[in-house]
């Protein structure tokens, strides 16, 4: 383990969306709309949408934006970025790094917090 569990995110995703293929045709893009919410040391609900490319492997990158409004009404804006590989069964294990941006006195310390994140 890298350092402490900030806590558990848990989304359900709200649209998904074929985006045009590129001129080689060689794997598919799309983008996923979901609502969410992180529990833990970091506490928030919010929404975003994950832009994915999957290569004709079946792995793919993923980039996410997102804006999440805290208990108290604070807001965090979120971008990450990462890679996916297939586990069979439509199943993917993803790890991505996260960067967030918060002009709130009491959240201050994630502006310069290195996340990581994995789930599947």
């Amino acid at each position: 383990m890298l350092g402490e569990v900030m806590g558990d995110y848990s989304g359900k995703i709200t649209s998904v969306k074929v985006l045009p293929f590129d001129s080689t045709g060689q794997g598919v893009k799309y983008e996923v709309t979901q609502v969410g919410e992180f529990r833990g040391r970091l506490s928030c609900k919010g929404m975003g949408s994950n832009y994915v490319q999957v290569a004709a492997d079946g792995t793919s990158t993923t980039k996410f934006y997102g804006i999440f409004t805290t208990p108290d009404g604070e807001t965090l804006l979120m971008e990450s970025g990462g890679m996916g590989v297939p586990l069979g069964s439509g199943r993917v294990k993803f790890r991505t790094t996260v960067t967030l941006k918060s002009s709130a006195a009491k959240l201050a310390w994630v502006n310069t917090a290195p996340i990581a994140f994995e789930g599947e």
